[in-house]
């Protein structure tokens, strides 16, 4: 998106609704007209607009989601209680408690096991009311043992309350709610999908050693 400013009005590369006066010129067509008073706050002068600070309390919301899932499938303990709050509580089924002592006890699973997981979100609902929200994120999650050469994968969706502090957004509740379940006998290797995945190919792994953490992308 592209703004443009003449004439003390602000131009979006957008759309276009019809509010002009009679006379007026109207501006080329996919342009936004904003009245000067909703466009000071690009220079610092006023408040976003409601709607603007709703998108982009939505998109902290989402970002923390996704940030949770990046800290899970990497095993990145600090990252995982980074989107909770110190007090907040996670109640994942096995596991009913203090949401920074599920990040461990994941954190603890994983080397047990040994499994990688990996966690696909898609739709997400927010609903935001002041310095609180609700956010149901579908999830599927799949969890691949390499060992007993299987998968795992569950549907399911995370019903989280969550709370702003100081501009920041984390998760104050969390419930798992499951939805299925299935399993997978056995675990393909790269060399015989796709036609053949070369080992010179970048795969992932868990914290520090997986690609995203590379200085160099």
């Amino acid at each position: 998106m592209t703004y443009k400013r003449a004439n003390g009005v602000l131009h979006l590369d957008c759309f276009t609704p019809s509010r002009y006066a009679v006379g007026e010129s109207i501006p080329p067509k996919g342009t936004l007209m904003v009245d000067p008073v909703s466009t000071d706050f690009l220079s610092g002068q006023q408040a976003l607009p409601e709607e603007i600070v709703e998108l982009l309390n939505k998109q902290k919301l989402y970002e923390n989601m996704a940030l949770y899932c990046r800290g899970m499938d990497r095993k990145d303990v600090e990252t995982m209680k980074s989107t909770f709050w110190p007090e907040a509580t996670d109640n994942h089924g096995a596991f009913n408690g203090s949401a920074h002592e599920f990040c461990e006890w994941a954190y603890q699973g994983q080397k047990t096991s040994e499994h990688r997981s990996h966690h696909y979100i898609t739709n997400t609902l927010i609903e935001i009311d002041g310095n609180t929200a609700r956010r149901e994120t579908a999830v599927v999650y799949v969890m691949t043992h390499p060992a007993a050469n299987r998968i795992e994968m569950m549907g399911g969706r995370y019903r989280d309350f969550c709370e702003q502090r100081n501009g920041q957004w984390k998760v104050l509740r969390r419930t798992v709610i499951f939805d299925y379940a299935q399993t997978f006998p056995a675990i393909a290797d790269f060399a015989d999908v796709f036609g053949g995945i070369p080992a010179t190919s970048r795969f992932g792994g868990l914290y520090p050693d997986d690609p995203i953490y590379e200085t160099q992308w």
